[in-house]
């Protein structure tokens, strides 16, 4: 909408324009929830040092519970997803020490 001033008699037709204009804004955020433009941004594999940060513990400590901790190993190197990460601790199948 421009900036021009609403007079009383234009009230109405400006409410309408809005409420038209909020309900393209949240049909445009809910195709995009829905359909994300990348969905594997959030899910790339993280490092051991981003999973301990993203767990709030030291690298050491996801090594030393390693078995308890998902991951894949690839190439000799531990990866991490967040979304594996997140159902481990909500399911809280084990405490990481």
């Amino acid at each position: 909408m421009e900036n021009v001033p609403i007079t009383h008699d234009a009230l109405p037709a400006a409410v309408y324009l809005l409420r038209q204009e909020v309900s393209e804004l949240k049909q445009l955020l809910a195709n995009t929830s829905a359909n994300p433009a990348n969905p594997d941004a959030d899910e790339r594999p993280l490092s051991v040092k981003e999973a301990a940060e993203f767990l709030g513990i030291a690298p050491q400590t996801v090594y030393q519970n390693i078995d308890k901790i998902p991951h894949r190993k690839r190439f000799g190197r531990l990866f991490f997803f967040k979304s594996e990460l997140l159902e481990y601790l909500n399911a809280g199948e084990g405490k990481v020490a």
